[in-house]
């Protein structure tokens, strides 16, 4: 009778082992499908239904439901939808079931959540402890971003000494750049220095070149801006779309024409420097001739930002004399029926109304292709 109970035990022992098992493979197998249908949606370009497939996986209670919950918050953000990724976020956090290895994870992701909704005061608090508590660098990078957001770019270039590279730090070289810029209306020699140190940081810098040639314009070296400026587009040729400030600061605007035309002429297919030869052209007032550069610009644009950025142009652009009403309205025309394609930040697969040395939304520098 005993031998007979042990095995009746050992047999529905066995029978809820089986079907314990069977479960949690049936919830193993439902996840990885919830998870292939998000996937599957993101590719196909459906973030509700991604959303809506995560949600289900992140409800199934799994161990791994931390990494989807993390997943949906991405996509909360990607999609703008900020509110809902705050919420997610701090619902991690005050839910007891939270590994405490992955706390410092979580609330990353909600300083994020912070910065991107402009609550930067928040997300520069919880940065701050984070970087300090656990020495997290990516919460230290967190910060300096949302000081560059805060104005204090200063405080960010004295985070970025203390966390980069030692040499070749290009980042560093960017933030002093932009410390340059802002100097620039009331001390162009201050902003000189600055780009100076950004080109001691990084002397690849594009950004702290193209910065230096601003600052040089300024005080009325035209040499000096105009080579600093050709050095910036010898390290990076996609910085012609943003060498206009300095070449139209230049104050010999012949000697700028001249510059522009020859960059243009050594890159025939480079839009973007028809485009720059044409502003300067039309500053020199030989109107014609710019109007024949930038049409130029305009068959030479492959990828429709050059075109995107020419409409911006004459929508800013005065109304036009008599004699150039028809011209500028026959090249509006034909910016309008191009296929106009804003830059997108390779990062974070953000828009850009046009091209910039940092993205906006994640703070990415050089992010556009």
């Amino acid at each position: 009778m005993t031998q007979l109970w042990l095995a009746l035990a050992a047999g529905s022992l066995a029978a809820i082992v089986a079907i314990l098992l069977a479960e949690r493979l049936r919830r193993r197998r439902d996840e990885a499908q919830a998870y292939l249908k998000g996937v599957r949606s993101i590719v196909q370009g459906d973030p509700d239904a991604a959303i809506e497939a995560l949600s289900d996986a992140a409800r199934l209670g799994t161990p791994e439901a931390v990494d989807t919950y993390l997943a949906l918050g991405a996509l909360f953000r990607r999609e703008g939808d900020l509110a809902r990724a705050v919420r997610l976020h701090r619902n991690m956090l005050f839910g007891r079931g939270l590994d405490p290895a992955r706390r410092a994870e979580v609330e990353r992701e909600l300083a994020e959540d912070y910065r991107r909704s402009g609550m930067l005061a928040e997300a520069a608090e919880l940065y701050a402890r984070l970087a300090e508590r656990d020495g997290d660098r990516a919460a230290a990078e967190g910060l300096r971003d949302v000081k560059v957001e805060q104005g204090d770019l200063a405080g960010a270039v004295a985070l970025q000494r203390r966390i980069g590279p030692q040499d070749g730090d290009p980042v560093l070289a960017h933030l002093l750049a932009a410390q340059a810029r802002e100097a620039l209306p009331g001390d162009p020699a201050r902003a000189a220095a600055l780009a100076r140190e950004g080109l001691a940081a990084h002397a690849r810098s594009a950004d702290a070149w193209m910065a230096l040639a601003e600052a040089e314009a300024a005080a009325g070296a035209t040499a000096a801006a105009l080579e600093a400026a050709g050095r910036s587009l010898d390290e990076d040729p996609r910085a012609a779309l943003l060498a206009w400030p300095a070449v139209a600061a230049v104050p010999d605007a012949a000697a700028a024409e001249a510059f522009a035309a020859a960059r243009a002429a050594a890159r025939p297919d480079d839009a973007a420097l028809h485009l720059l030869h044409g502003r300067a052209l039309h500053r020199c007032g030989r109107t014609p001739e710019a109007v024949a550069a930038l049409r130029l610009a305009l068959e030479r644009d492959r990828v429709g930002e050059v075109s995107l950025a020419m409409r911006e142009l004459l929508h800013q652009a005065g109304a036009p004399g008599p004699d150039d009403l028809a011209a500028r309205h026959d090249l509006l025309v034909a910016a309008l029926l191009r296929r106009g394609k804003a830059p997108r930040c390779e990062r974070c697969g953000s828009d850009a109304p046009s091209r910039a040395w940092r993205c906006r939304r994640c703070g990415a520098f050089d992010a556009y292709p």
